[in-house]
């Protein structure tokens, strides 16, 4: 092997695996959903955010099922034909105040030509879709600090600082995979501007 098929490993992306634990008789898509809403919701409940506030407890229920869709995609299984498995299979271990921002959700299909690929589908609530698709981004990236922002950024009503919160986390990613398109699209950007407008 030469200094040239050495440097162009490098370049190449690890091969990563992740492990699903399966229950005795359970189906493979359902230790997916169980799997995906754990991570979310550790990964809201690592932010310390106070979940009090009512105005912003739609962001918060859809930030829990956009960041536990895209866990669930990662492993194959696409759970927005199943959102409401997931909702059921979340419910249980989410933060009481949110149960029903969770239970109230609903999905439409987002508009023909719309250009918003993180989702197929779109929360009926402004507020709850914003976070459906922050969620979705804040799983893509991997940090664990977007749903923290979100509720200093909205009582703030300052939308643009989000929206750069939002840039800085895809950032990294960005930069090592230069193809991909990983920022928050213009409709996405739209989605979360109504958000804030709404609650302002």
């Amino acid at each position: 092997m030469g200094w040239r098929d050495i440097n162009m490993s490098r370049r190449n992306p690890q091969p990563r695996r992740a492990f699903v634990p399966v229950e005795p008789g359970e189906d493979l898509d359902a230790a997916v959903l169980r799997k995906a809403a754990s991570q979310a919701v550790s990964c809201l409940s690592g932010q310390g955010i106070d979940t009090s506030p009512e105005a912003l407890r739609p962001f918060l229920a859809g930030y829990l099922l956009g960041h536990a869709r895209q866990v669930a995609l990662k492993l194959g299984v696409d759970c927005e034909e199943a959102i409401n498995d997931l909702v059921a299979e979340m419910d249980g271990s989410i933060p009481p105040d949110l149960r029903p921002g969770l239970a109230a959700i609903r999905f439409a299909p987002r508009p023909a030509g719309s250009v918003a690929l993180r989702a197929k589908l779109r929360a009926d609530e402004a507020v709850a879709d914003a976070g459906y698709l922050v969620g979705h981004l804040e799983s893509l990236c991997g940090t664990r600090k977007l749903a923290r922002l979100a509720g200093e950024r909205l009582t703030q009503t300052d939308v643009e600082a989000f929206l750069t919160d939002c840039d800085v986390a895809a950032d990294p990613l960005q930069t090592r995979e230069p193809t991909k398109s990983l920022r928050l699209t213009i409709d996405e950007r739209a989605v979360i501007r109504r958000a804030f407008a709404a609650l302002a």
